[in-house]
């Protein structure tokens, strides 16, 4: 399984991300969760923007695949680990926050 811990981790707002917007996704139980994505070179993380910068939850490597393919991906994992549990997600790698 390649889904492991990540340990908590503040990025200050001024490194070389770009802010991509909020997911927003609903689970078979109806719970709404959302989360704040942010965009690096080889990663997208997912999380929340905070006054000392973005607290991130977690993150999905590009592996040269393009923004929305990532993306796609990483809602399908978060869809996934939501609805069945953290065991049958394999592309996300997040942190206890979860």
């Amino acid at each position: 399984m390649k889904n492991t811990a990540t340990k908590w981790k503040a990025t200050p707002q001024e490194t070389k991300q770009e802010y991509i917007g909020i997911i927003e996704f609903e689970t078979n139980d109806g719970e709404i969760h959302n989360f704040e994505i942010m965009e690096t070179a080889e990663r997208i993380l997912f999380g929340g923007c905070t006054n000392c910068g973005f607290l991130e939850s977690g993150y999905i490597l590009k592996d040269g695949f393009s923004t929305d393919e990532t993306l796609q991906e990483m809602l399908s994992d978060l869809e996934t680990y939501y609805n069945d549990g953290k065991e049958y997600t394999s592309l996300i790698v997040c942190n206890e926050r979860m």
